[in-house]
């Protein structure tokens, strides 16, 4: 039994840290709006500017539009689903306060979508692999959803930003609308590299009449790698075995030509998978 680690893992304080300053020193400089409260504090920061005001920063703008989502979903959903966020929503606050004394990027709008939304990606992928978020769009999405159970969440998330990101085009412009859209589909890139896992594997499955003399062959040719025999049972009929096996993808073409030399006629499917536990592939 795996059990849930309590308490603050580091993924949080630097995830939030690499967040704000991949949207605080490069996206907000470049004003690219690639939604969620973030990117309307953007839009306020700009139309106060415009209006004449000293500027409205970030952080106190991400304070200030989570608290009512906070107190909703305390009252709704409890504590014990709304407390990491919380926590992980201020410290997201704290980091943009502390990386507004930081230099800003103010130069090429392609660089600053590209490292912006890479550094955040990263940093938002740090946060979720800490089991939390920052709430804001997402937090909002879950509580539409307790009413609203014919959408899903995603969906949700989704139109919530494209109204933000399209909002942003009214203030910016369709050109940095294009370039936010760049900063995003990075971001989303690197999210999922840091919470799927950067190594990524192969998965095998082998239908032969040869499976045994196929997995004795693998096993000696990839450094013992691990693999097993759905219940060691025969296709029903036709006197095949399945055989699971986990690989590197530099592994593949021994693989391929292994199963091919012992048994041409073998059916060999191939899966990605992006973590694994219990068997480091990257060592063997």
């Amino acid at each position: 039994m795996i059990k849930e680690k309590r308490g603050i893992s580091w993924h949080l304080p630097a995830g939030a840290a690499l967040l704000a300053l991949g949207i605080q020193n490069f996206m907000e400089p470049a004003q690219l709006v690639a939604g969620g409260i973030s990117g309307l504090g953007i839009i306020l920061d700009d139309m106060v500017r415009r209006a004449g005001g000293p500027g409205v920063p970030l952080w106190l703008v991400n304070v200030v539009c989570n608290l009512p989502l906070f107190a909703a979903a305390w009252r709704i959903r409890g504590r014990q689903f709304v407390g990491k966020t919380i926590l992980t929503s201020l410290l997201f606050s704290l980091m943009l306060f502390l990386a507004s004394f930081l230099p800003m990027y103010h130069g090429d709008l392609l660089l600053a979508s590209v490292y912006g939304g890479a550094i955040g990606g990263i940093g938002l992928g740090l946060v979720l692999r800490g089991g939390a978020t920052t709430g804001g769009v997402d937090l909002a999405a879950s509580l539409l959803h307790i009413k609203w159970q014919h959408r899903s969440v995603s969906s949700m998330v989704f139109f919530m930003d494209a109204a933000i990101i399209l909002l942003g085009t009214v203030s910016f412009g369709v050109e940095h609308t294009l370039y936010a859209v760049l900063a995003v589909y990075v971001m989303e890139r690197l999210i999922c590299w840091v919470v799927e896992g950067a190594g990524a594997a192969k998965a095998g499955l082998i239908i032969s009449r040869k499976s045994r003399e196929i997995g004795c062959a693998l096993q000696a040719n990839t450094n013992g790698r691990k693999m097993a025999f759905y219940g060691g049972r025969k296709v029903e009929g036709t006197g095949e075995e399945i055989l699971f096996c986990v690989f590197s993808q530099k592994e593949i073409g021994t693989v391929k030509s292994i199963i091919m030399n012992i048994d041409e006629e073998a059916l060999f499917l191939v899966s990605d998978i992006r973590e694994v536990l219990g068997d480091e592939i990257g060592d063997k």
